[in-house]
């Protein structure tokens, strides 16, 4: 193994079409499922008022693991 798993990744992006943040996500399962199977992974996609809630839980996808 090159390396220690002892990371992870959180972003939140704004300003996006709904096209595109579908496409930014389907682009992180896509990633996620290539460098750590199985890892736990959380999606939340919606509107910028809510990304507070999105954060905190709202509506998700899990990925993998």
């Amino acid at each position: 193994m090159a390396g220690k798993k002892d990371r992870a990744v959180v972003a939140v992006i704004s300003d996006l079409t709904q096209n595109q943040a579908a496409q930014i996500s389907k682009d992180i399962m896509k990633s996620k499922a290539k460098y750590a199977p199985l890892g736990r992974g959380t999606i939340a996609s919606g509107q910028k008022s809510n990304v507070g809630s999105l954060i905190q839980g709202g509506i998700r996808k899990m990925i993998g693991g």
